[in-house]
């Protein structure tokens, strides 16, 4: 993905991460937990703030290029994100620390388990890394998802195919125009629906989260958006979690699972009760009726 970033050091200086906790209180403390056949996991992230905390970091410090000197980290040369990570007896610690030198993780953590890939609502995936996403595909025999989904949006496509441009490579689909047409010029629509199909594509027996699904999309191509996302991900065995703050999609999601007859999709709510946010699930028939009844669902 493209994006530039500006990091800010300092008392007050502020970065991306900043955002992810509440009001932008860094001083609070993030923690997920959760439960697999494994047992229990927890996650917990904070900035490391105090002295005593980055003295015991320091063998991650930075050297000058010319190796004159190294830079210790504290407060005012560095930001730093712990991440600790619980899993039964064994704990282990991550840092992303982020300073002069850059953007780092110490020390590097494991791979993860299976693949996984985050769509941002506003960060667009590259011409470039969706040629190179199909490549993957063709290498193990099954670009033909791709096609097959994406003429649930654009029946007249009959064919896909990488054309390099000005040295940037551009998925081109054939509509019988008696040429190639380059995909984004077809239609948000139909860059989105590649998009994400090629991120479930290369997250075989994983994981890829959507945030702001409806993002970009005119209301009419929606329900195909939904039917195409369904195919790939039962073709591939990928797990998505979407996230959406729009009423119009939900229902086109539970109209489009409903009528393609394999109702696998969960609507899962976030409310606040007694001050404490909660996730109040939804299954087919209980979705059916808050939407007939009017009741809110996003």
């Amino acid at each position: 993905m493209e994006k530039n970033l500006k990091f800010e050091l300092g008392r007050w200086g502020e970065s991306p991460c900043d955002s992810i906790f509440r009001n932008f209180d860094v001083s609070n403390e993030i923690e997920f937990q959760g439960e697999n056949e494994t047992g229990r996991r927890i996650l917990r992230l904070r900035y490391i703030h105090k002295p005593e905390d980055f003295s015991k970091i320091q063998k991650f410090s930075w050297q000058r290029e010319d190796r004159s000197e190294s830079i210790p980290l504290s407060s005012t040369t560095s930001k730093v994100l712990e991440l600790e990570a619980i899993e039964g007896d064994q704990r282990n610690l991550y840092y992303m620390i982020i300073d002069p030198k850059g953007i780092r993780t110490e020390p590097i953590p494991p791979p993860p388990p299976f693949p996984a890939m985050f769509l941002g609502a506003r960060i667009r995936i590259s011409l470039q890394e969706d040629s190179e996403r199909f490549g993957k595909l063709e290498i193990i025999g099954r670009q033909d998802v791709l096609l097959r989904t994406l003429k649930i949006v654009e029946p007249r496509l009959n064919k896909l195919s990488v054309i390099v441009s000005g040295g940037v490579p551009i998925l081109n689909g054939d509509i019988g125009i008696g040429r190639l047409f380059p995909l984004p010029f077809m239609g948000e629509g139909m860059a989105r629906v590649a998009s994400l199909v090629l991120a479930i594509g290369n997250a075989s027996n994983g994981v890829v989260m959507i945030d702001e699904i409806e993002n970009g999309l005119h209301h009419t191509i929606i329900p195909k958006i939904w039917l195409a996302i369904g195919e790939a991900a039962r073709e591939f065995n990928t797990q998505i979690f979407a996230t959406t703050h729009s009423r119009e999609c939900i229902e086109a999601a539970h109209n489009a699972f409903k009528e393609n007859g394999i109702y696998d999709f969960k609507l899962h709510r976030l409310e606040r009760i007694e001050g404490c946010i909660r996730a109040i699930s939804y299954d087919q028939e209980t979705l059916e009726a808050a939407i007939e009844t009017g009741l809110e669902v996003r």
